[in-house]
């Protein structure tokens, strides 16, 4: 098993770096050659026989098309190959400078590295970078257009489906059967319609950045058990049993309400696409981390739709097992959101068994900042909060604290009230005040028990008020409730 520190060095790295082992596995891939291939090292990693991004070497390509041995295949101790062509995510090629390299690992297996550095020339480089940058302002130019054209269709159309409803309730029974069931088809077309714009808005939303994630820490055993309710209705009425298998104490740092629209896109496409007496299945992956896998025993999805399930700009959509109908942008809007907080969404699938879909966040450690001035109540919070997966700042004043505090940025402050100089209400005033930090949530910490102290505390902001000393039964719940886990 290589050591994740090597992860660490390779990631470092200005070039693609990717190692096979002995059964040409690809058991590393750093960011570099994330960023160069188009694939998450989550999709390339594989005990045996992993993707190939061999082509033919660039001279060959420009004459004859004839492929030397694949980089895989070289027995050379080490070598520098020369210009070659790897194949990209999108198919296209990427000139390269090759190196490959052989070396024993741990312990003693062979391991085969192979290093590449983009091919291009100083104008090259130039030119790539105005293109790209054009091709940004004309995607950005597009989807403003598209943003401003389906919320323009947006008001006639909800307009249109609230005077049909007003037709519906006929209070002298006039309306026809016929013209009843009319009626009703024209209002399910304009509910499609209104879903499909508040789809095409929503992406549009995230790619000018009119959607933050608004970021806060959660258990995702209890978040999963929530957005569950959200669906039970639609499992209910196909007879199909959703487990949450998501064990407790997995933290994660999201924007709540978006991850919860990722949760539930990828559970009502499960349902859909299952079979009634079918189970769905939530857990998290077998190498753990901030991830959920949603794995569902349906129909399963064609490989060669796979590569383009993400694209916006691509129809994969497809009746369900009921003849449910969908708009196509759930997925790539889900794809976005997952983007948007540097994470992924992946998907595997075997047509007629099912697929899993796999959304991972970033590991983020929550930061805690412990203000007071008495070293021992310093350290006796602090062994409280070492039961938790927690980084502790400590900070002797409440001028420290503001003073550091934008810096560090912490995911929770802890502070007690009486302190020479700036005491904790002060503090907190002066956090409540600022923009930028009075979303940090703040626990006051005290000896003073009176009601006065409690309600002047909560006037001014605090998100909680804990009186010393401390009971850990009820101390522990109040942090968990701010960072999760």
């Amino acid at each position: 098993m290589l050591d994740h520190r090597f992860q660490t060095i390779l990631d470092a790295l200005d070039c693609g770096v990717y190692v096979l082992n002995a059964k040409g596995g690809i058991v590393l891939f750093n960011a570099r050659a994330e960023e160069l291939l188009g694939w998450r090292r989550q999709e390339v990693i594989a005990p045996a026989g992993s993707r190939c991004f061999c082509c033919a070497p660039s001279s060959e390509i420009a004459t004859n098309d004839v492929a030397e041995p694949c980089l895989h295949q070289r027995q050379q101790e080490s070598k520098k190959v020369g210009s070659y062509y790897l194949l990209r995510r999108d198919q296209s090629l990427l000139a390269v400078e090759v190196t490959v390299q052989q070396v024993l690992g741990d312990p003693g297996e062979p391991l085969r590295i192979i290093s590449f550095w983009k091919r291009l020339n100083e104008d090259g480089e130039e030119l790539m970078r105005q293109t790209r940058e054009a091709a940004l302002e004309a995607n950005r130019q597009k989807d403003k257009f598209v943003s401003l054209v389906a919320h323009d269709l947006r008001a006639p159309l909800s307009s249109m489906v609230g005077l049909m409803e007003f037709l519906l309730d006929d209070p002298d029974g006039s309306m026809q059967p016929s013209q009843r069931d009319l009626v009703n088809d024209m209002m399910a077309t304009g509910r499609s319609l209104i879903e499909l714009i508040e789809g095409v808005l929503n992406i549009g939303r995230l790619k000018t950045g009119k959607i933050i994630p608004d970021k806060t820490f959660f258990d995702l055993k209890f978040f999963t058990e929530s957005v569950i309710q959200r669906v039970v209705h639609l499992a209910r009425e196909k007879q199909i049993v959703v487990d949450n298998h998501i064990p407790n104490d997995v933290r994660m740092y999201a924007d709540m309400s978006l991850f919860a629209a990722v949760v539930q896109n990828l559970l009502t496409n499960a349902i859909k696409f299952s079979q009634p007496g079918q189970t769905i299945l939530i857990r998290q992956p077998e190498e753990g981390g901030a991830a959920l896998e949603v794995c569902d025993q349906g129909v399963g999805i064609p490989p060669d739709t796979l590569p383009r399930l993400f694209n916006v700009s691509e129809k994969t959509t497809t009746p369900g097992t009921a003849g449910e109908t969908g708009t196509g942008f759930g997925l790539p809007f889900s794809f976005d959101i997952m983007e948007a907080h540097s994470g992924w969404l992946t998907v595997s699938s075997v047509p007629g068994q099912g697929s899993i879909f796999c959304a991972r966040l970033p590991h983020v450690k929550p930061r805690v900042m412990l203000v007071d001035d008495e070293p021992m109540d310093r350290f006796m919070v602090r062994s409280v909060l070492n039961q938790m997966d927690l980084e502790v700042l400590e900070v002797e004043s409440g001028a420290e604290a503001l003073a550091r505090v934008e810096r560090e940025m912490p995911h929770l402050i802890l502070s007690d009230v009486k302190m020479p100089d700036m005491d904790g209400m002060e503090l907190l005033r002066l956090l409540k005040k600022d923009d930028t930090l009075r979303k940090i949530p703040v626990i006051l910490i005290t000896g003073d028990e009176k009601t006065e102290t409690r309600d002047w505390a909560f006037r001014l902001g605090a998100d909680d008020f804990v009186v010393k000393p401390l009971i850990l039964h009820d101390f522990l719940p109040r942090v968990r409730h701010h960072l999760g886990g």
